[in-house]
């Protein structure tokens, strides 16, 4: 009988995951596989995941499912597409120690207590331990607790004693861990070795918003369906903590900006002129966004939170915006459109009256020009029909936390959705 590829014995694990754990069959398949054998073991990177065939075929059976079961949970929790990290070593083993807290594997990952001495830091997430392997690293570089003021060749010493090599040049690192005296014994020891496999497992991990939308797409739906397969309580509570969104300026400007020329033409060295060259500076037009921004007047929502949401308004100049449409709205539209081009100190508030979110959507039907509409609310109102407008992208904005959860389920349809964190 002819020995299974590489390839066929990933499938064939992948397959069983179909039946017995959904989320992570799903999660897996929005990925590529591909055979990339200059690298020593198994990565994921920009929608792909890169694998040596001869790190395949030494892993036994238990073993190999282990590994795709981490490397699966690492994109769930989506630790390849966070901000990228300054420090490749320690972003890989704070993705190790936060996979090996809720997985507990046989695979040689540490624990949290193993790295910080105490149990208080166990089932914490890759930003937090890559925060305190970063001030563990700092603290070696300084001298603190130790022997401060060193010169180089004491500084080089203290970082190879830290927690990771924190401070190692990274091209330099990566020819060294090519050197045969340096490979770890065996092929799982190479997998989890930070001076062996973090350069090249994390080459490549950076913020990507899209992957991790459709990460959490497949993650709502295993919510909605309770198909979570074996995953335990506490990584359920994890992966969901990690789709509560938080408001983020410059990710909505992102999220409606379109190419709508601005009013503001900039002379730029950096591009030629049309007609006389690099004699002359050119010019440029920066891209800007037209914002429509809805605010819920309706009697069930407090001044209080009408006053955050005009704020909203207010911080959206400090990103570039140059003009934002405001409308209120309850049961109707109320007043007029107000056209802002500054910050407003004071705005008068209508209405008070029920909710009802079709005017908006009739709004946007008749304006077509807005690249984004964001409506503020409590979200109590009956579901709208959709708009036909498809250009307008739209996002509800809760007033609170408790809200988001109990009703943007039945608005995901219509617009993506976060809510106002509480300072």
């Amino acid at each position: 009988m002819s020995r299974l590829s590489a390839r066929d014995r990933i499938s064939r694990v992948i397959e069983r995951w179909f039946l017995a754990e959904p989320l992570l069959f799903s999660v897996w398949m929005t990925h590529h596989l591909v055979i990339v054998p200059r690298i020593k073991t198994i990565r994921v990177r920009h929608g792909i995941i890169e694998y040596n065939p001869d790190f395949i075929d030494a892993l036994n059976q238990r073993q190999l499912e282990t590994v795709l079961r981490c490397e699966a949970m690492r994109i769930i929790l989506k630790h390849p597409y966070t901000r990228r990290k300054e420090n490749r070593e320690l972003a890989y083993l704070a993705s190790n120690v936060t996979v090996q807290e809720y997985l507990l594997t046989e695979l040689p990952f540490p624990r949290a207590r193993d790295l910080f001495g105490t149990d208080e830091y166990d089932r914490q997430y890759f930003e937090f331990y890559y925060n305190k392997l970063q001030t563990l690293a700092d603290e070696v570089l300084t001298g603190k607790g130790g022997q401060g003021g060193s010169g180089s060749g004491d500084r080089d010493e203290q970082e190879s004693e830290s927690p990771a090599g924190a401070q190692a040049d990274s091209e330099n690192s990566e020819r060294q861990g090519n050197l045969p005296d340096q490979q770890p014994g065996s092929p799982t020891q190479v997998y989890a070795d930070v001076k062996t496999s973090a350069f090249e497992n994390t080459r490549g991990w950076d913020r990507d918003e899209l992957l991790s939308d459709k990460i959490n797409d497949k993650i709502r739906i295993a919510h909605e369906s309770d198909q979570w397969g074996t995953i335990s309580g506490h990584l359920k509570e994890r992966i969901l903590a990690s789709l509560r969104p938080k408001l983020d300026y410059r990710a909505v400007l992102r999220l409606f900006r379109t190419s709508v020329l601005s009013v503001n033409r900039v002379l730029t060295r950096m591009k030629p002129s049309r007609r006389y060259g690099f004699l002359y500076m050119g010019s440029r037009r920066d891209f800007t966004t037209r914002l429509l921004f809805a605010v819920d007047v309706s009697g069930s929502v407090s001044s209080q939170d009408i006053a955050k949401g005009f704020s909203i308004v207010n911080q959206f100049f400090k990103y570039g915006v140059l003009a934002v449409d405001v409308i209120q709205f309850d049961t109707e539209i109320k007043g007029k459109t107000l056209s802002l081009k500054r910050a407003r100190r004071e705005i008068e508030v209508m209405g008070r009256g029920g909710t009802d979110f079709a005017p908006v959507m009739d709004y946007i039907d008749e304006h077509r020009g807005y690249d984004g509409l964001i409506i503020f609310t409590d979200g109590y109102a009956p579901v709208p029909p959709k708009p036909n407008n498809y250009k307008t992208r739209i996002l509800w904005l809760f007033n609170s936390e408790s809200n988001y959860y109990d009703l943007h389920e039945s608005l995901r349809h219509i617009g993506r959705a976060v809510f106002l964190k509480e300072d």
